[in-house]
């Protein structure tokens, strides 16, 4: 295999070409992919097989997988592997900015608005839209660096308090004048449960990488709604501030190419997905890599902001 930077300019990220199946058979290069991933966040596969059980056992190389709770989403025959599909009758529509896209999503962690964090994740694309659809990526250790000291101090012992809206009503969305226009099936039925099944969590505002001793901004603007023990102003003027400094940090936006896959860490990397086509249908495939960084923690609703 060949591995390089992702990019001249970027503090995070590499790629990988020409890795085979036969090569995920040696302990030694499964050990130098995941210490690549923990030193990087993120790895661009290029030149790869496409088969469902290469990315199984690829992914393997992380961590152990955790099948995804929702059957009807699995690949036939592979319950590690889930199918994201976005069709034109089907989906969530947004008018951003006066225009209508498909496929949106904010920066984010998955998995914030829980207290137990999954480690990472492995897409592909299968079926790609002619414009927009693409993974963005910014990675928070690189964000903290860049951080002003003044707010390195306010925020070291500081928590997020997270939880679970429908899209357009989270924090993030109001600030950026978005408008759902018509909510996906999944998006629908969890309307009735988030006032009743989804209680709000904290998460550190900053935390410490294991593996490298290097600090993380532990933030994910979509579902981030204020600070833990502050009031409704103040730990919202905080949070946007800490939100405005993530979107001005160097990012990577991957355009989606065929025999390639893209790895991150669902720990220290955001990630988003750019609006698409309203009329094209968009296939994903992915697994999730699991665990838990041990540092979130659940609230009571009454904790709420």
């Amino acid at each position: 295999m060949d591995v390089q930077k992702l990019r001249a300019d970027l503090p995070f990220g590499i790629q990988v070409s020409s890795l085979r199946p036969d090569d995920l058979q040696s302990g030694e290069i499964a050990r130098e992919l995941r210490d690549l991933w923990v030193q990087h966040g993120l790895i661009v596969f290029r030149d790869i097989d496409e088969a469902p059980e290469f990315q199984i056992e690829l992914s393997r190389c992380f961590g152990p997988l955790e099948p995804h709770p929702v059957q009807e989403l699995w690949v036939a025959g592979f319950p590690e592997l889930i199918s994201l599909a976005s069709r034109p009758e089907s989906g969530n529509l947004f008018e951003i900015d006066g225009q209508r896209v498909a496929n949106w999503i904010p920066w984010h962690s998955d998995l914030a608005f829980v207290p137990r964090i999954n480690r990472g994740g492995l897409l592909r694309v299968t079926q790609k839209t002619s414009w927009g659809g693409e993974t963005c990526f910014s990675d928070q250790i690189d964000a903290y660096a860049r951080l002003p000291q003044r707010l390195k101090e306010r925020v070291e012992d500081l928590e997020i308090l997270y939880q679970l809206k429908i899209l357009d009503t989270t924090r993030y969305a109001k600030r950026h004048h978005v408008e759902l226009l018509r909510a996906s099936a999944t998006l629908q039925a969890l309307k009735s449960r988030v006032d009743t099944d989804f209680p709000p969590v904290a998460h550190p505002a900053v935390y410490v990488q294991k593996e490298t001793g290097r600090k993380v901004l532990n933030i994910s603007p979509l579902f981030a709604e204020g600070i833990v023990g502050m009031d409704r102003e103040e730990g919202g003027a905080l949070l946007d501030e800490l939100v405005d400094h993530i979107d001005s940090c160097p990012s990577y936006r991957h355009a989606w190419g065929d025999r390639e896959m893209v790895l991150w860490d669902n720990w220290r990397m955001l990630h988003a997905v750019t609006g698409g086509p309203v009329d094209e249908v968009r296939i994903m495939r992915r697994t999730t890599i699991g665990g838990d960084y041990g540092l979130g923690r659940a609230l009571t609703y009454a904790d709420a902001v």
